[in-house]
């Protein structure tokens, strides 16, 4: 039975995106595989979601002969999902639900993200894009090239959040304190200089008042105001080549409609053009009746135009000074509000804050402790189990280790040591072997993508009944496998997604048969373009696919009895 209600990837729309003209795509609960022959633009799925969780764009992305391509997701997210956490640190409203984010990249190079319809910038979309999905495949090795995600997935293993949880406390309480420190210890002429220059960009930035979205409208109505009189005699032209002269388009409708009502008593099959004809009149009729009213009631204000003008002006000077976009001001604005809140805040004294940090830093060097002996135990735990799962997956040659790196404790971060973390006083790495003997090296330098989508998995197979509320994307997990290895990989794919939405890219029919949701991607030429195509398969479709897979072009009723029984047996 599947959890409920967790993070998930409900909908990816995809438009004018490399061989994408338009698609539409509703992942389910569960295990969803894309399948197809190699080069149907199964990848560049992968390619578009990872638009979406903040990787960088590219104007290659967009299909020929288009100006522009558009990514939208919607995501199911969780009552506690960290990605609510985030937008509430930028200033968003994180109680909507679904969460919709939209990324339009254009030929000229203007780009936009939209999260639940505002303005949002690249760090945010990155910082959403971590929480709420995880890319493992040869381009996109997101969780396990990042160190500091092993440490993380060793507490998940060890099931150590009640300890880290106790730690983080301590070191939250140790950085207030510290940071409350070193502002008293902050040179006065400094200080008070520094409050000068944020009171500055504050008061600058206020006198402003930039809105999210307000340079966009007002260029929008500068070009409005600025090709007024060509705008005007377009509007009615309009009206009257649809209804105000002797030949206009209207009343030419109206002849040609008594003209079906002439053959209509002949033939009754006319009645239906000529009601037809008649919803083509009202609407024309609306047009000729909008344009009308807007040539009467436009008119032209050099003085709206100078405003406009005027606040372009006055929000292009803060964008040099502050960031590229208003949103980016913004953001510098909270900073130094914030920055202005900690060089005020002066009245504990020295000799207190010093006797409170020495008995909390106690405290942390105590709880990290407890917390570092644990993790030294999972370690262990964690090289033999991981052996096995390697073994199943073809890796049986492949080791495996935990290390923990020494701190140099002479090195500070400002008044706290180098190792006093947020995550305790461990340094973790993992380290891999490829073959029996072979010295241990660092993931990034050894590991095929390949072997590090097997790792990822095995890894998420046995953490899974502690980290939850991702959607997981699995590329090229199957590369170099085959056999009773692939129906490994596709029974830790189907137990990794009763806590996570997993969606995975294979060509082996194995790891198909395990799919909730099956999905068939192919390349069709629809007029004199080549389109990528994406369609959910119902059982019998499924068999067929499982059937082509197995067998190539040619399905032989021997092929799809074992894609049968593959099917059935998945289930299991």
């Amino acid at each position: 039975m599947y959890l409920q209600g967790f993070t998930m990837l409900q909908l990816l729309r995809i438009k004018n995106f490399a061989l994408i003209r338009e698609i539409e795509i509703e992942f389910g609960q569960g295990l969803n595989l894309l399948t197809g022959e190699t080069g149907s633009g199964k990848s560049i799925l992968v390619d578009a979601l990872g638009l979406l969780l903040g990787n960088r764009s590219s104007q290659e992305l967009i299909r020929s002969d288009c100006d522009s391509a558009i990514v939208e997701g919607v995501f199911e997210l969780e009552t506690d999902s960290p990605a609510r956490r985030v937008l509430a640190d930028a200033g968003c409203e994180p109680d909507e639900n679904p969460l919709i984010i939209r990324r339009e990249i254009t030929s000229a190079g203007r780009n936009r993200i939209l999260v639940n319809n505002h303005l949002a910038t690249l760090s945010l979309l990155k910082s959403l894009g971590e929480e709420l999905a995880d890319i493992h495949g040869q381009q996109d090795q997101r969780s396990l090239l990042d160190l500091a995600t092993h440490l993380a997935w060793l507490d998940c293993f060890g099931r150590n959040g009640m300890h880290l949880r106790d730690v983080q406390e301590c070191h939250r309480n140790l950085k207030q304190l510290a940071g409350k420190l070193e502002s008293l210890e902050t040179d006065e002429k400094q200080r008070l200089q520094r409050i000068d220059i944020l009171q500055f960009q504050i008061e600058e930035i206020r006198h402003v008042n930039p809105q999210p979205g307000e340079r966009e409208a007002l260029e929008q109505e500068k070009n409005l105001l600025s090709n007024y009189e060509k705008i005007l005699a377009l509007a009615t032209e309009t009206y009257s080549v649809a209804y105000d002269n002797e030949m206009s388009i209207s009343r030419q409708a109206i002849h040609l409609e008594r003209i079906l009502e002439d053959l209509e008593r002949f033939d009754k099959t006319w009645i239906v053009h000529k009601e037809a004809l008649r919803e083509s009149r009202y609407k024309l009729e609306d047009l000729a009746y909008t344009a009308r009213d807007f040539a009467a009631r436009s008119e032209f204000s050099p003085e709206r135009l100078e405003q406009v003008h005027q606040r372009l002006y006055a929000l292009e000077r803060l964008t040099p000074k502050y960031g590229s976009y208003i949103p980016d001001v913004l953001e510098h604005l909270d900073a130094c509000l914030k920055e202005l809140d900690g060089l005020f805040a002066h009245a504990d004294s020295g000799a207190k804050l010093s006797e409170q940090f020495d008995h909390e830093f106690k405290r942390y060097r105590e709880r990290s402790s407890v917390l570092s002996d644990k993790r030294k135990a999972d370690a262990g735990r964690l090289e033999s189990e991981i052996r096995k799962e390697f073994a199943a997956l073809a890796m049986e040659r492949m080791e495996m280790q935990v290390r923990f790196n020494s701190w140099d404790e002479s090195q500070t971060r400002g008044r706290l040591p180098a190792f006093c973390g947020l995550h305790g006083i461990d340094n973790v790495e993992f380290l891999i072997a490829p073959n029996t003997g072979e010295e241990m090296m660092p993931l990034a330098k050894i590991a095929s993508g390949g072997e590090l989508s097997r790792l990822m998995l095995s890894i998420r197979s046995l953490c899974r009944n502690e980290e939850a509320g991702k959607t997981l994307v699995f590329d090229e997990v199957d590369a170099g496998i085959g056999g009773r290895v692939a129906e490994a990989v596709g029974r830790r794919l189907r137990g990794i997604s009763k806590n996570n939405q997993v969606l995975c890219v294979t060509h082996l029919p194995q790891i198909a048969s395990f799919a909730s949701e099956h999905f068939n991607v192919r390349k069709e030429i629809l007029g004199d373009r080549t389109e990528t195509i994406v369609k959910r398969l119902d059982k019998k479709e499924r068999i067929e696919e499982l059937a082509r897979m197995l067998g190539g072009e040619t399905i032989t009723k021997t092929t799809q009895r074992h894609a049968m029984e593959m099917l059935e047996y998945s289930q299991l």
